[in-house]
């Protein structure tokens, strides 16, 4: 079939009774669908409910945790050589403080 040398009205005809086609086989197969599910049911002893759940079992569906945006935090500490280094107490210790630490100052003496 040459669809090039068809003209407009011809094309949208053919289209429609494609569609059409294509309907009639997707109700087909679902209804041939169906017949198998049945079938396997009964051999399972499978009731109706019970086949309902399986569209969506608790125990499959993840669900995303949420996050709360939080504002800015305050600064807790403050490098006592350098009074624009701060820290807000959350995360990573800045190497300020972990120096401080570890030349035996304490937390609470940089608190503000």
């Amino acid at each position: 079939m040459k669809l090039a040398s068809l003209s407009l009205n011809e094309l949208e005809a053919i289209q429609k009774k494609v569609n059409r086609e294509i309907q009639k086989r997707r109700i087909k197969a679902q209804e041939e669908g169906l017949k198998k599910i049945k079938l396997i049911a009964a051999e399972y002893g499978l009731t109706a409910t019970e086949l309902k759940g399986i569209s969506s079992p608790k125990r499959s569906v993840k669900r995303k945790k949420v996050v709360k945006k939080t504002g800015p935090v305050a600064p807790k500490y403050r490098d006592p050589s350098n009074a624009e280094n701060t820290w807000t107490g959350r995360g990573r210790k800045p190497k300020w403080v972990e120096t401080f630490l570890n030349e035996g100052g304490r937390l609470e003496q940089i608190t503000i």
